[in-house]
């Protein structure tokens, strides 16, 4: 068997040999030859063809369908806003303010008061400071909700509450300018500082991390004994660092604690009634109720008017009993609680 085929290869090659001879041998057929015109066209068909350039095509999208259009009609469009409202709000809260302040009584010629910040000694150790602060972060809160409710965009609202808020800031100081009080820079930087924080919150999303709240709170010494201002004693101020908001953005489940919120409180007693030697300047650390959450779970809508109510409400007021903790005593230099902010051991209503 191998030796058949190797006879056949061996004949194969010789007959290819011969050929090549052959051909080698035989004068070039007349049209064939080299040059000619039947080569030239041999070698045209044969030849590779050139690459053909791509024309770039643009992509026109073909016209809208009849059912398209009747969709574009139907959709409607969005809502204007309300200027006239927004305008009459901010009037009113400008306005409110400066009839609070203008109708004050008695009456003095213009001044400024220096009234200090935080400190021992002055007129209600600071307790207002924290009162300017939170009262006209409130302000701009519910402006930026009554301006959204007239259709204008958050980020809009919320700068146009801003203005609100801080004009009537200005006009409250303008108008204590002309009575007992006197224009206080402090007072104005307060409640500049409130405002904007409002802002601050709202435009970067961070009402369920940060908060700041007034509250009232039980058992307070009697504020209707005379004196420069009214009686800060019943009154507490907080910052607030909510868990659900904590939680979502550090990647963790809160659990119940979502519920709860940790504050930083400020509060003062005896300011400016009692003797200045038992006088307190309380600065408390508390665990209280947060209930935005809890209003969530109850499906209160932040759609409806009443639900924005309760939301902006339970944002910005601290209602008494629903937190505890710890106070420092600043003046006395010791540690009060555990207690809901009403503790007064030091001093007290005096005859």
């Amino acid at each position: 068997m191998r030796r058949a085929a190797g006879i056949l290869l061996a004949a194969i090659l010789a007959v290819a040999q011969a050929a090549r001879a052959s051909a080698d041998a035989l004068e070039p057929v007349p049209g064939f030859a080299a040059g000619s015109g039947f080569a030239e066209s041999f070698e045209a068909v044969v030849r590779p063809a050139a690459p053909v350039a791509e024309v770039p095509v643009e992509f026109v999208p073909p016209p809208p369908t009849l059912f398209e259009l009747r969709l574009e009609e139907a959709a409607p469009a969005p809502p204007r806003p309300k200027w006239f409202w927004v305008g009459f709000g901010a009037a009113l809260a400008i306005g409110g303010s400066a009839v609070s302040a203008f109708t004050e009584e008695p009456k003095f010629p213009w001044h400024f008061t220096n009234e200090g910040w935080f400190g021992q000694n002055t007129y209600v150790g600071g307790a207002d400071k924290a009162s300017h602060f939170v009262s006209y972060y409130a302000v701009q809160r519910i402006a930026t909700e009554y301006n959204k409710a007239f259709h204008l965009q958050s980020n809009q609202a919320a700068w146009i509450a801003t203005g609100t808020s801080f004009l009537a800031g200005l006009m409250t100081e303008i108008g204590d300018g002309t009575n007992k009080f006197g224009f206080s820079w402090e007072d104005l930087t307060m409640d500049t500082l409130g405002a904007f924080s409002g802002l601050a919150i709202v435009n970067f999303g961070l009402d369920d991390l940060i908060g700041f709240r007034a509250g009232w709170v039980p058992g307070a010494p009697d504020p209707g004994r005379g004196g420069l201002g009214r009686d800060y004693s019943s009154e507490i101020y907080t910052a607030d660092l909510k868990f659900q908001g904590l939680g979502k953005r550090a990647h963790f489940d809160p659990g119940p604690a979502k519920y709860l919120l940790f504050s930083v409180t400020y509060a003062t007693k005896g300011y400016p009634y009692d003797d200045p030697s038992v006088r307190e300047r309380q600065l408390g650390l508390e665990i209280g109720i947060n209930f935005a959450p809890i209003l969530e779970a109850l499906c209160v809508p932040r759609t409806k008017w009443w639900g924005v109510v309760l939301y902006t409400l339970f944002d910005i007021v601290r209602f008494p009993y629903t937190a505890i903790g710890w106070r420092y005593d600043l003046n006395h230099d010791k540690w009060i609680g555990p207690d809901t902010g009403n503790t007064y051991p030091t001093g007290g209503l005096k005859p």
